[in-house]
């Protein structure tokens, strides 16, 4: 059960068009590098940091650490938003990173 708390911090994680963003990629790429973010938002590694970790602390998504990078997936999404999301269109993205991929 969601408490009042969990909720507003799930409904804050989700009022951003950036964050938003991040979710909608993430349903359509199971696994997604910072560094391929850094590059869909060309931004900086700290301000992409900062967008994950509120998703993180919401229970949206999770991270792995492999080598030097940490690769980002949905971890709990309830399924009301997720067809709510797939409806909004995605343009395509790069999630390639150039910076040389370290996970075998």
């Amino acid at each position: 059960m969601m408490t009042s708390k969990r909720l507003d911090k799930f409904f804050y994680a989700l009022s951003d068009e950036t964050r938003l963003k991040i979710v909608r990629i993430l349903l359509y790429y199971p696994e997604v590098c910072v560094c391929q973010f850094q590059d869909i938002f060309n931004t900086s590694q700290p301000k992409v940091s900062f967008h994950l970790r509120v998703l993180k602390e919401a229970g949206i998504i999770k991270g792995v650490k492999v080598g030097k990078w940490t690769y980002y997936s949905l971890d709990r999404l309830p399924d009301c938003i997720e067809v709510l999301l797939r409806e909004i269109p995605i343009e395509e993205v790069n999630t390639s990173c150039e910076v040389g991929d370290e996970k075998s």
